[in-house]
């Protein structure tokens, strides 16, 4: 199986225990990807902002959340980040183009990309990827069926 990008969403499910997700994209992360994953920018800092967040019923401690991050970094086959290259920028521009991007799509758009030129499964609770043909992505649920 290709390596698994796991978007924000399913590393914040499987770290908080209060979200409704948190079994599923627990069994995600140790379970289909206890081998390793992959990690971009976007995900490890989103994850990191919005697991210490104020918002959150009893934020993550940073020590806490940066041992999480470092704990996955740890694992045998993760790839520490799948970075910007010219063939991710051409898949972004690509699907930015296609997709006539604004606003918050910029971002997922971004992470299809990532996913298309690194050749990793997208994993996502986000089911607006359906609309992005070239990517190849799954809900959690199909990840572990």
């Amino acid at each position: 199986m290709p390596l698994l990008l796991l978007d924000v969403n399913i590393l914040l499910a499987a770290h908080r225990r209060e979200h409704v997700l948190h079994a599923q994209a627990r069994q995600v992360v140790d379970v289909a990807a206890a081998d390793g994953f992959a990690l971009c920018a976007h995900t490890r800092n989103g994850f990191l902002r919005l697991a210490t967040h104020p918002v959150m019923r009893d934020p993550t401690p940073i020590g806490i959340a940066l041992d999480t991050v470092q704990g996955w970094l740890e694992r045998p086959a993760t790839r520490r980040l799948v970075e910007d290259d010219p063939k991710v920028w051409e898949a972004f521009d690509r699907l930015c183009r296609t997709h006539a991007a604004q606003a918050n799509a910029v971002y997922d758009l971004h992470l299809a990309a990532l996913a298309i030129a690194h050749r990793c499964i997208l994993v996502s609770d986000d089911r607006g990827f359906d609309r992005i043909g070239e990517v190849r992505w799954k809900p959690p649920e199909a990840v572990l069926a």
